[in-house]
């Protein structure tokens, strides 16, 4: 039986030969907002990586902007997870879900949403591979020191999510290790953990506070321990 001859259905538009009521696809405004949402919360994610480089050559950032802007990355991240997440639930719904017998005789399937989701995929794969295609080949380890000090300290060892990698900290490892009361800090921006070595008798948690306002720096506490301050010569980074 045709959708003409069932009378739960409207006849086809005369015009374009189509049932009138479409198949529930994105409509163009939405999948456009979409698309530029997507655009945008990739530029986002990654802006650790470029913003500061940018501003910096043109002489408006210091080296230590990428961590200040650094916790922008996870939350971009995943809201382009969710966004895409969201749309192919959007699809699986109006696809799979139940309808009515009325809607069933006239209503088509909804189409996938092909472009909108291969943008949020390139989106997010671009912005999560970002850090290591700006940092291909190189060690994946900074590591400050300060000058010699008197052994005997305290070791901290912090998770550090939001920073995986060295354009995004900059210059920052040097800048906490020229701290008074600090020996060395070391970033695993595979482990994504920092290892701090202070001095003896240093103000750690007060340091640390004045870190996480004036440079962005925070994380979150996996072990404090006694440790020895090694005796490096002068400043390195590797």
């Amino acid at each position: 039986m045709s959708t003409q001859d069932h009378d739960c259905c409207p006849p086809p538009g005369p015009q374009t030969g189509r049932c009138p009521t479409d198949p529930p696809d994105l409509s163009p405004k939405t999948g456009r907002r979409t698309v530029l949402s997507a655009v945008l919360l990739g530029v986002a994610a990654s802006a650790c990586c470029w913003l500061p480089l940018t501003l910096a050559g043109l002489g408006m950032a210091t080296g230590t902007l990428g961590a200040k802007i650094a916790w922008i990355r996870p939350w971009a991240l995943g809201a382009l997870a969710l966004l895409l997440a969201g749309v192919i639930a959007w699809w699986a719904l109006k696809r799979y879900g139940g309808r009515s017998g009325k809607d069933n005789c006239c209503t088509e399937a909804p189409r996938f949403p092909t472009l909108p989701i291969i943008i949020l995929g390139l989106s997010f794969l671009g912005a999560a591979a970002a850090p290591r295609l700006l940092h291909s080949g190189r060690s994946t380890t900074l590591t400050a020191t300060a000058p010699p000090a008197p052994a005997g300290g305290t070791l901290l060892v912090l998770s550090t999510p939001q920073f995986d990698c060295p354009p995004c900290v900059g210059t920052l490892p040097q800048t906490m290790a020229a701290t008074p009361g600090v020996a060395s800090v070391q970033m695993d921006f595979d482990k994504r953990e920092t290892r701090i070595v202070f001095h003896s008798g240093s103000a750690v948690d007060a340091t640390l506070a004045r870190w996480k306002k004036e440079l962005g720096f925070e994380g979150k506490e996996v072990k404090r321990e006694a440790a020895s301050v090694p005796s490096p010569v002068g400043a390195r980074l590797r």
